[in-house]
């Protein structure tokens, strides 16, 4: 972080980086086997995957009279899902976790390299890598943890994608499910790399802070940093947090050079400036909030960072 109280940009970014419902049981059950049939998603995910939706007989024996009191609702079916934006969120953080964490990384090259990135082979095992994670979380959520249950989160994701934290949180889920080609020398062209330019470039640009900062491994590194802060560091929300810019420049140094800035605190320091006149964009406030919440900051310390780039600008 930088010292705020001599007259130049700081020297490190702080990097830039729900359910009362009721359900019709019967007619949604009855639903999701039609879905089921019909759908060529579901097909293809249960021939992937291996995981085949629920389907049900229908019951004859007469319904109780309703009591005073209602038994707990059932899993959600594909029918009925309905997730406010918290909920959502929540989800999609949880998935995040789970896709960030070294064991699964790990899983995710090894078919890469098995495979080879890009083929039939490698999408199909990819596809069955990433439901059998899903069905785990999805249940703390009121979804089945089957393939219904994964078509119902998608529907769910869909009546929000308009959203831009569900976008933001889309795209991170995006790239951290990435393989990357292999590296081939005989296409590397050396060029020089503009720096950006425009409101979407520079979005870019802490999108993929936000996506390198929100990894639980960063996450546990930045806890530690404020179990070791004083008093006055906490109370100021983090503002300043000794060790954050060193941490942030090992992500910093590779990404920076990908979009014109030297990979060092200068360059750093060169990106802030650089970024600062678009802090008055909504939508780049709004991104670069969330970026320096990954970095431990409260609110009102983001505010703050904020109100002081717009004086930079």
């Amino acid at each position: 972080m930088a010292n705020f109280d001599q007259p130049t940009a700081p020297t490190s970014f702080p990097v830039l980086l729900g359910r009362d419902r009721s359900t019709k049981v019967e007619i949604a059950e009855r639903e999701d086997v039609i879905a089921d049939v019909k759908s060529p998603l579901s097909r293809e995910l249960t021939k992937a995957t291996g995981v085949h939706a629920p389907t049900t007989t229908r019951d004859e024996t007469p319904l109780p009279q309703e009591s005073s009191q209602r038994p707990a609702s059932p899993p959600k079916q594909v029918s009925d899902v309905l997730l406010c934006k918290e909920e959502a969120l929540s989800l999609q953080s949880e998935l995040m976790e789970a896709f960030s964490a070294p064991a699964f990384q790990k899983q995710l090259h090894e078919l890469g390299r098995f495979h080879g990135v890009g083929t039939d082979a490698c999408r199909a095992a990819l596809l069955q890598l990433v439901r059998s994670t899903q069905v785990e979380i999805i249940p703390r959520f009121g979804l089945q943890g089957s393939q219904a249950g994964i078509e119902g989160m998608l529907s769910a994701f869909k009546s929000l994608e308009t959203d831009p934290d569900i976008q933001v949180n889309d795209t991170a889920m995006k790239e951290l499910l990435c393989l990357e080609l292999p590296f081939t020398p005989v296409q590397e062209v050396r060029m020089v790399v503009q720096r950006p330019s425009t409101k979407h470039r520079v979005m870019d640009l802490l999108r993929v802070q936000l996506i390198e900062f929100s990894k639980s491994t960063f996450q546990l590194e930045v806890e530690e940093l404020k179990r070791q802060a004083s008093v006055s560091d906490a109370a100021g929300g983090f503002y300043h947090l000794p060790g954050r810019p060193d941490l942030a420049l090992l992500v910093q140094q590779v990404l920076l050079p990908q979009y014109g800035f030297a990979g060092s605190k200068e360059g750093v320091q060169d990106m802030i400036l650089h970024c600062a006149p678009f802090v008055k964009d909504p939508d780049v406030a709004s991104l670069l909030d969330r970026v320096n919440d990954r970095l431990g900051m409260s609110s009102a310390a983001c505010e703050r960072f904020r109100d002081h780039l717009v004086h930079l600008a």
